[in-house]
């Protein structure tokens, strides 16, 4: 009778991790999406590349885009990379060497990117 109980401790411990990852991986990103794009500078995205990111939302890929960004404050250029769903009919618009409004939210070393 122990054991069963035990297992069902350690089943029911595992489903809760899962779900709290899930929700984590899910609402979180959404939440982090809209903090960036209400906090973050202004600049501008060249589109150097892209690549699957292996995850979908849907029947729409998650890409990882490669970004040469420009802010409008200090004009100077760095490179990072920026997740996005992109739908089959937005495809044309996020092609290498186009340019794409950004936001970008720093947090002491970390720099966080939304294309809008």
């Amino acid at each position: 009778m122990a054991i069963v109980l035990v297992v069902a401790v350690v089943l029911g411990l595992l489903v809760l991790v899962g779900l709290v990852a899930l929700f984590r991986w899910t609402v979180g990103a959404d939440e982090r999406r809209a903090k960036v794009l209400a906090r973050g500078e202004a600049g501008t995205a060249r589109i150097l590349g892209w690549e699957q990111t292996g995850a979908s939302h849907g029947r729409h890929d998650i890409l990882r885009f490669t970004l040469a960004i420009r802010l409008q404050s200090d004009g100077a250029e760095f490179q990072a990379t920026a997740d996005r769903l992109v739908r089959p009919m937005e495809a044309p618009l996020f092609q290498a060497g186009m340019q794409r409004p950004v936001r970008v939210l720093r947090d002491g070393e970390r720099v966080q990117v939304e294309l809008e």
